[in-house]
């Protein structure tokens, strides 16, 4: 959605404009037709009410679309195995091909995208039924070609989500020195140090957004699904990012804290908003 600047200044970074495009105001969940007067925050590319300004207006205004856990990650699936099958059989025939195919199997990088959807969809089933919580599920990040696997929004905050089903021992290991300590995330024998990284630009994105209507607390989870963890001492962050599983994390988002019913309704339709579903 590009709109299309009136010039007349609006509080803080907001701009007031008229639409080139129609959208969904970010606080009350109202649909803005194309060519009405809105206010425009550039930071999250998102738009909201004239009359919203001030505050946020009913989060029940419509319903808040939860998005299909691992949906985008299995299109891609299929779309790598179709493409390797339709360039095979033009190769060599649809027999031949095919025979092919089921000998060589499937590469490990088409076989990744299938494993990390079913991945996406278990923790989604792991967290059914935890009480109050608001689960938000392949989410699209405008500006990005990336998306954020789950935000998730319980009393003790929003929870930005990254879901890997990684098999093999969750240990953070020292690969350093006497003098200088290099720790490294490791599962099994695979290094997944940049994961933690890789949550820096999601967690960004997100606070951005909480920002525009009101801070909350932010917190950014490696969430290993069918992992391995060490009998004592499991470790519990990676540079700043909280590591768990599907037990703990249910057990996590279960806590109390300073975010009531009425307030994580207003944050879960602002995100969804913010970041459609993919």
């Amino acid at each position: 959605m590009e709109p299309e600047r009136q010039g007349e200044s609006a509080p803080s970074s907001l701009r007031r404009l008229r639409l080139r495009f129609g959208g969904r105001c970010l606080l009350c969940g109202a649909d803005l037709a194309k060519g009405v007067e809105a206010l425009y925050d550039p930071a999250t590319r998102t738009v909201r009410c004239v009359e919203c300004e001030v505050g946020l207006a009913n989060p029940e205004a419509r319903p808040i679309e939860p998005g299909s856990a691992g949906a985008s990650a299995h299109r891609e699936y299929e779309r790598r195995r179709l493409h390797r099958e339709e360039r095979v059989k033009a190769q060599l025939g649809d027999f031949f091909g095919g025979a092919a195919l089921a000998i060589a199997g499937e590469p490990q990088s088409t076989r990744a995208w299938d494993r990390g959807s079913a991945g996406e969809r278990k923790l989604a089933e792991a967290l059914a039924g935890v009480e109050g919580l608001i689960a938000l599920h392949d989410r699209r990040v405008p500006g990005t070609r990336g998306n954020i696997d789950h935000i998730l929004i319980a009393a003790g905050g929003v929870f930005v989500v990254d879901a890997k089903h990684y098999s093999g021992l969750i240990q953070v290991r020292d690969r350093g020195g006497l003098l200088d300590r290099d720790e490294r995330l490791c599962v099994g024998r695979r290094d997944c140090s940049e994961l933690a990284a890789n949550m820096t630009w999601q967690t960004a994105a997100v606070t951005r957004v909480l920002e525009s209507i009101g801070p909350a607390p932010v917190h950014a989870i490696l969430c290993f699904v069918d992992g391995e963890w060490p009998l004592l001492l499991p470790p519990k962050s990676y540079k700043g990012v909280r590591l768990e599983g599907t037990r703990s994390i249910r057990k996590l988002l279960a806590e109390p804290g300073p975010l009531d019913a009425e307030r994580r309704a207003q944050i879960g339709q602002a995100l969804a908003i913010a970041f459609p579903a993919k």
